[in-house]
């Protein structure tokens, strides 16, 4: 929420006060006041009374912002992730100079209050300094939609030179085959985008004397590789497996397979929203506020449709802005959305809508995915690698089949043992008891005919000798 303006201050509602929104950062809610100050007697959730992720309040500085929402976006671009970042709301709220902080963009890089693309640029070649180990290649573009017409803003000439077609690619995805600077440091990537806002398209309304007419996106590619070492251990990996698995065993992205990172962060400063009544357009500035109200419907559509769970069918071709910025919309970007608003009673219902353009971009959810890119070697390398562990994990999975078959057949042993046991102890008693104890039936039938029979026998043998 910025200070109230010029403008805005000399513009006192009849009860005195002309500030009817609220900062409540304790609760991260923005809320709805009355014209002197004090709260609603009802709060309504979506209303008068938001809620978001972070709040800022009219004494927040640009590095505050900065630090809180887009830091963390510009430092995952060194991990392969892409971002977005943007800056929303109506005319006049303060979008530009949060993007681009107080005045142009080379006063702010002369130490004048910079913006988000000034710390985000300190903060990418700040890290390049800090990592000597791999290879870096920053490339930045600088494009804008202006009336649904697409315009390099690194090119000089006609506009209708420098319109841009919106390409699709299997590989690629959406694209513009815009120009591309490479930006060596700081002051280079400042630079480049400086001549390109020298191009932009603006012009003088009735709510402000510099206002943007369209929408620009500058595109930082970030690319990055390990140093090559002077030795060179690729030469026999075939027959160092191990040793090559074991030390890239604790990440499978390891620096030795090459792999280049390649990630984009989108800086978006869009054109605000518009109402006749309070610009005075007529004529091109007209016409140029409607082709920006209908650009910013469609993104809020887009946006909406996006935070529906289960929506199949989402209407990014029915925007410049939307078809460009599908790759980062539809999920594989982390994404942050700047939105701000004045507190002015003049423009609450602007400012109303705004917040309310936010409350549907806080439920959209992405899940950005590590941007990198193989040459055949290094494709090779990690497809070795990954065969390592595939034959592994199988041969740990053959040795657990085999250790459970030697478990199952312990376990039939040792019931087999036990059984044997029990028989031999009652053979021990039956033994002891006379060995009558297990003797069957027949068996005793057969040993009293054979004791009958012996007995015969030795009386036969009495009567021979007695004659």
């Amino acid at each position: 929420m910025r200070p109230l303006n010029t403008r805005e201050s000399s513009s006192l509602s009849s009860k005195g006060s002309s500030s009817v929104w609220r900062v409540l950062a304790k609760h991260h809610s923005i809320a709805q006041s009355t014209p002197d100050g004090k709260p609603l007697p009802e709060r309504v959730t979506g209303r008068n009374i938001f809620t978001f992720d972070r709040v800022f309040g009219e004494d927040t500085s640009s590095k505050q912002v900065y630090d809180n929402i887009a830091q963390g976006i510009v430092k995952s671009v060194f991990t392969g992730l892409n971002g977005t970042i943007f800056a929303y709301g109506q005319t006049s709220s303060g979008k530009t100079y949060t993007m681009q902080g107080a005045g142009s963009i080379q006063e702010g890089s002369n130490g004048g209050g910079g913006g988000v693309v000034h710390m985000a640029a300190h903060d990418i070649f700040s890290h390049i300094a800090s990592e000597p180990s791999r290879d870096f290649l920053i490339r930045v573009s600088f494009i804008e939609i202006y009336n649904e017409e697409v315009r390099d803003l690194l090119v000089s000439g006609t506009h209708s030179s420098n319109a841009l077609q919106i390409r699709e690619d299997p590989v690629r995805g959406v694209y513009v085959d815009s120009c591309e600077v490479m930006a060596t440091d700081f002051d280079t990537l400042l630079g480049t985008h400086f001549a390109g806002e020298k191009r932009r398209s603006v012009a003088a309304t009735g709510m402000n004397e510099r206002s943007s007419r369209s929408h620009t996106i500058f595109r930082i590619t970030v690319e990055s590789r390990k140093r090559k070492v002077k030795q060179d251990k690729e030469n026999d990996l075939e027959d160092n497996y191990e040793d090559e698995e074991m030390r890239n065993s604790s990440s499978h992205d390891s620096d030795d397979d090459a792999a280049v990172l390649v990630s984009t962060l989108n800086l978006v400063d869009l054109a605000g929203s518009e109402s006749v009544k309070h610009t005075g357009a007529t004529g091109e500035r007209q016409k140029e506020g409607g082709k920006i109200n209908q650009s910013l419907l469609t993104l809020s559509m887009v946006i909406a449709s996006l935070g529906q769970p289960n929506n199949t069918h989402i209407n990014f071709r029915d925007s410049k802005l939307t078809r460009i910025l599908q790759p980062s919309l539809s999920g594989n970007a982390r994404m942050a959305v700047i939105c701000c608003a004045t507190p002015s009673e003049l423009y609450l219902e602007e400012t109303r809508s705004t917040l309310q353009f936010a409350s549907r971009a806080k439920l959209v959810k992405t899940k950005a995915q590590v941007n990198e890119v193989l040459d055949d070697r290094s494709m090779i390398k990690k497809l070795q690698r990954e065969l390592l562990m595939a034959r592994r994990a199988a041969g740990r999975k053959e040795a657990e089949k085999h250790m459970q078959a030697l478990q199952s057949e312990a376990v039939i042993a040792s019931k087999a043992a036990q059984e044997a046991e029990v028989k031999i102890q009652k053979l021990k008693a039956s033994i002891l008891r006379g060995g009558m104890a297990l003797i069957g039936p027949n068996r005793k039938k057969a040993l009293s005919s054979s004791s009958s029979r012996r007995k015969t026998l030795d009386q036969s043998m009495l009567l021979h000798l007695a004659r």
